[in-house]
Order: structure tokens, then sequence, then C-alpha cells
């Protein structure tokens, strides 16, 4: 039997004991309610019938007395005479009566019995007191009345004293009921608690030899196999569930002691194994390392040998487009322009390669920094915006306010941009819209930098593809457009180095929107000068020390741009003073003559390079070092900087901490 049913049984044998007492209490109440009901109908009945006893005899006993008022009347004297016996009658039948429903030899009974008896003595003395005159008269009825006077006084006390009894014989009648029942009550109140304690002990032993017991023992078997101890023994129970456990934990004690045997065995070949793949292993490693070193070799052999004829080429189209050689015609002019153009795309191409390779093997090394976010848009939408004005798109911008800067490599973030932009040209028709969002979110501690066209859309089907380098996806609608396929998997492997990720959303025939998801914080935007204060000032206090109270002039026409770069140098130790025209930035330097310039190119009324021709005519800014800081960043650019008589260059979008250094290096 199981331990369900041995619970089962001794569960419902307690309940079946339990049912028997309740009933047999049941029953003893039942019992005693319908004892108390007879005992109080059987006292009415005694009373009821004495009291029909008194009445009837004191009914006899007026018609004696009317007898003797009215008995000298012949007609009345007979009709009191038939009532007076008619009433002794009854009440010899009521007497009777109450005797049988008397218990012999009890008081009530004795008194009904001296009662029966004088009332038969009373009316024998009442017949002998008419026998004894001839006619009743006035003069009668005295003397009768004096021969049977007071004999009726001993009847009617002997019923007061059967009513009293009966009463008397009810009060202890239900005093022995009520005491017999509290007995039987107190017995059933001790059966019920003693059965209960029972109950509970027996299924407590119960629950500790069936389940308590027997789960110590296969705990502590359990614990014993879990220590790796398979040879001690197993105790051995019946035919339950307690039994069937230890027997199991038995079956696998002793499985796992093959186990081990099996185990020890395997592992022995597994060493002879591992040391054959770890040499072979190492083998392999040496061989790796060597081709890795032999493709870097490859990659840096490759790429100088492509950019070296490659740079010749770029050169030499330059210059006959600048006539250097001899005048060139229109046609001559648009096949230069050809080349040039498809140089610079090769030079891109070599350029994607190279990072892809450069990210793969993990050499890829990031130059962090804050960024000013307008810059960072300004200068990619600057490198696209040819392109996209001649297949007439629409760019649009929309910066949150809230973003001002972004943790990252300057460099490879306008990169990445800038791959986004292209593709959104490339695969929009002539006319469409693009554009980049940047917003922050500060619950999730992240920037989106989010590049969307309303062009041809991608297939749902397609972008897991996307992102695997050297793949183009194969439809109709893009097997007409060339590329290497390398642009989105460098957009999503630069991503992941600065700890963000890329996602899409496309639909065909209504545009995509590729969001670029990078770590960020609303504190960045102001943080990030006691951060660059603690990290580069400290270990050069006397650079540090030099830039105080040293004037810098700042011509930038973004207001944005303008207000976030004076507030980081006034924090960095500079008087600066801000200028958003060449006009004004002309102005400036000559009423502060500053001690260094960070110039614009691009200006509303004339350019930094013109600007920076004035400034070099005058006597004491001749010397003034001069940095241009510009969205330009096409080839040749930094060359007209320079030639124009600015110190050095430094493209947008540019690190606070990299202005910050170059700073120091021309004071």
């Amino acid at each position: 039997m199981n331990i369900r049913w041995k619970l089962f049984t001794t569960i419902s044998t307690a309940l079946v004991i339990n049912l028997a007492v309740g009933f047999y209490a049941s029953i003893s109440f039942k019992q005693a309610t319908n004892n108390a009901s007879q005992i109080a109908e059987q006292t009415f009945q005694i009373v009821t019938e004495s009291l029909a006893t008194q009445v009837h005899f004191k009914k006899q006993v007026q018609e004696w007395k009317n007898i003797l008022i009215r008995g000298h009347q012949p007609l009345l004297y007979q009709k009191y005479l038939d009532q007076f016996q008619q009433e002794e009658q009854k009440t010899q039948h009521s007497i009777v009566t109450l005797l049988s429903k008397l218990e012999p030899n009890t008081p009530a009974w004795q008194a009904a019995s001296d009662f029966k008896m004088a009332h038969l003595n009373l009316g024998q003395q009442y017949r002998q007191a008419l026998d004894s005159i001839k006619e009743i008269s006035s003069d009668t009825t005295i003397e009768v009345d004096r021969q049977v006077r007071g004999i009726d006084r001993q009847p009617t006390e002997l019923m007061d004293q059967v009513v009293a009894s009966a009463v008397m014989y009810k009060q202890e009648k239900l005093e022995k009921l009520t005491h017999h029942q509290r007995e039987i009550e107190q017995r059933i109140l001790i059966a019920v608690i003693s059965l209960l304690t029972l109950t509970i002990i027996t299924l407590v032993w119960l629950a500790d030899r069936m389940i308590a017991h027997p789960i110590v023992q296969a705990t502590n078997v359990a614990r014993r196999i879990t220590q790796g101890n398979l040879t001690g023994p197993i105790p051995e129970r019946g035919n339950d569930e307690a039994g069937e456990l230890l027997q199991a934990l038995k079956t696998m004690q002793e499985s796992l002691a093959g186990s081990q045997n099996e185990l020890k065995h395997e592992k022995s070949l597994l060493s002879e194994r591992v040391e054959r793949r770890t040499l072979a292993l190492n083998i392999a490693n040496a061989e790796l390392a060597q081709a890795a070193k032999t493709k870097d070799m490859f990659l840096a052999t490759m790429s100088h040998e492509l950019r070296t004829p490659l740079t010749t080429v770029m050169g030499l189209t330059e210059m006959l487009q600048d006539a250097l050689y001899g005048p060139v015609n229109s046609g001559q002019n648009r096949a230069l322009g050809t080349i040039q153009e498809s140089s610079r795309h090769l030079l891109t191409l070599i350029n994607d390669i190279l990072d892809v390779a450069k990210v793969e093997s993990g050499k890829m090394e990031l130059k962090w920094d804050y960024l000013p976010v307008d810059q960072l848009v300004e200068a990619s939408l600057r490198l696209v915006r040819q392109p996209a004005n001649m297949k007439r798109h629409h760019l649009e911008q929309q910066i949150d306010p809230s973003v001002k800067l972004i943790h990252g490599d300057g460099r490879r973030l306008k990169q990445l941009l800038v791959n986004l932009l292209s593709n959104a040209i490339k695969f929009t028709p002539e006319g469409g819209k693009i554009g980049l969002q940047i917003k922050g979110n500060d619950e999730q501690g992240q920037v989106e930098l989010s590049v969307w066209d309303d062009g041809i859309g991608i297939e749902t089907t397609q972008l897991q593809h996307l992102f695997e380098p050297f793949v183009q996806l194969d439809n109709e609608s893009t097997r007409r457009y060339s590329g290497t396929g390398l642009g989105l998997t460098l957009v999503k492997r630069m991503a992941q180095l600065h700890g963000g990720d890329v996602a899409v959303e496309s639909e065909v025939g209504k545009g995509s929107r590729f969001t670029v998801t990078l770590p960020w914080s609303r504190d960045d935007n102001c943080a990030h000068h006691q951060k660059l204060t603690e990290a580069h000032l400290a270990g050069s206090p006397a650079q540090h020390q030099s830039i105080q109270g040293v004037t810098l002039l700042l011509t930038e026409d973004n207001p944005a741009n303008q207000a976030m770069m004076s507030d980081f140098l006034r924090l960095q130790g500079f008087n600066v003073v801000s200028a958003g025209s060449g006009i004004e930035a002309l102005k400036l330097a000559y009423e502060h003559l500053p001690g260094i310039i960070l110039m614009d190119i691009q200006l509303s009324d004339m350019d930094g390079l013109e600007v920076t021709r004035q400034l070099r005519n005058h006597p004491v800014l001749a010397n003034t070092p001069i940095i241009a800081l510009t969205a330009l960043a096409m080839p040749g650019d930094r060359e007209r900087c320079l030639d124009a008589g600015m110190n050095d260059y430094l493209s947008k979008p540019v690190g606070l901490k990299e202005i910050y250094h170059r700073l120091l290096t021309y004071l």
C-alpha cells in the first residue's frame, strides 16, 4: 500500500469514528428532548386530571349544599341529588384516571389514593346523613349539615397535595434528565477530544514514518552522492513511494558509479586527444598568425602600391584641368573630370576595403573626443550636398536641442553618416527627399542618428543580408546601382566600436530609415569640460597657466557652434571673443589683438581666406597663429587655407580635445 492510501485510510477511519460519536451525540440529545417532552406531557396530563378531579369534587360539594338548601322542594331535591351523583361518578372516574397516570408509591400517588378513600368515605357519610331524616326542611338542614360539616376539607387538601406532588415530580424528573444529559455531553466531549488527539498523533506519526524519515534518508543519500561518495549503503523500504525513491537513488548511484568508471577511461583517452589537438592547434595558430601578418603586409603593400599611382593619376589630372600643360578643350575637360571622379571613387573603395580589414582584425583604434553635433551634421551634409544637388534632392536636417555634444571619433562618425547619406542619395530617384535627424533619449541613455529617404526601399526578406560585407541586394531595383557592398558593413562595425548598433526600417517604394544608436547622456553636454580639465590639464600645469588670460578670437557663423565653443574655451581659461561674420572678425581682431585665432572659412559676407589675408597685413597680427576650423574637407582645401596665411587646418567635425591640444601647440 502506498503512502497516499495509508493516509487516506487513517483519515477515513478517524472521520468515521468522529461521525459515529457525532451520531451518538445527536441520538442522545434527541432522546433527552423526547424524554423531557414526555415528562412535560405526562405532568401536564396529571395536573390537568388533578384539576378536573378537583373541579368535579367541588361541584359535588356544591350540589350537596344545594340539596341542603333547596331539598325541602321535591323537584329541586331530586335534581340536585342527580347532579350530586353525576359529579360523584365523574370525580371517581377522574381519580381512577389520575391514579393510572401516577407512578405507584410516589407521594402524588399516595395522596391520590388517600383522596380516593376520603372521597368514598365522604359519599357514604353524605348518604347516611340523608338516610337519617325522612324529609329535608329548614330545621333538618342544620342537623344534616352538622353531621357532615368539615368532611370535605380532607379530600380538598389531599387534591392540593396531588397537584403539588405532580409539579414536584415533574421538576425532579427534569433535573434528573438534565443531569443525565450533562453527563452524556461530558462523555461525548471527552471522546471527541481524545479521538482528535489520537488522530493528530497518528497522522504525525505516520507523516514522520512514511514521509519525513524517508525524505531525510533520501536527502542524506543524495548529499552523499553529490559529494562523490558512490559506495555507501542505501536502506531498503517497502513498495511505497519512499521505497521507490530510495530504489531510484540506488539505481542512480550504481549508474553514476558505472559512468564514473567510463569517464575515467574516456578522460584518459581525451587527454591523449587533447594533447594531439593542442599540438595541431598550435601549428594552426602559428600558420594563422603568419597568414594574418602576411595579410597585413599585403594590405599595407597594396595600400601603398595602389595609392601611389592613384595619387599620380589624380595629381596629373588636376594639373591638366588647371591647364598647367597647356589648354584643353571642353571635351577633354569633361574626360578629365570623369577621370578625377573615378579616381576619387577608387580611392574611397580602397579606403573602405582597408577600413573593413582593420575592423575585422581589431586594429582600428578610435580617437575619442567630444564632438559638436552641429559640426558633425554640417560636415556630413556638406560632403554629400553636391551629388544631392545633381539629382535635385531636397536635404533636411533636424537636431534635438538637448543634444549638443557626442562622445566618439569625429572622423569615423562623419564617415558613418556620409556612407548612410550617400546610400540614400544613390537609391532615391531625382527630386526625392533625404533627411538627417539627431535625437536624444535620456531614459535609454542613448542618442539616435537617423538617415531617412523616400527612395526605392528594401524588401523585408533581404534586410538580414543588408550589413554583410561584399553583398549587394539582388533585385531589379538595385541591380543597376554600382558599389562594393562595404558601406553599410562599415556603418555597422563603426557603430559597434562606439558601443552602439544600427537598425533599419524600410518599405518597398516608400523609402528607408537607418538609425544608429550610440551611448549618450545629457551630462555629456556640460560634464565634458571637467573631464577634459582633469584628464588633459592636470599633467601640464605650465601649459595650463600659459593660456590664462590669452585672448582668443573665434570666428564661427553657426550660432549654436559659436555658443558651445565659446563656453568650452572660456572654461579652459581663454578670454574668448566671438564673431559671426568676416567683417565682425576683422573689427574684433583689430580691437582686441588676440593671441590666437580660430577661423571658419565659409562666412556670410567675406570668406575666412580673405579675412586671413587682411589680418596678415596688420603689423601686430602678422604672426598671430590662425587655425582654420572648417567643414571644407575636399582635396586641396587644406592647401588653400595654408596658402592664404593660416598656420594650421582642422576639418569639421573636430573634437574639443583635439582643438584644445592644437591651441596648446601654438601657444
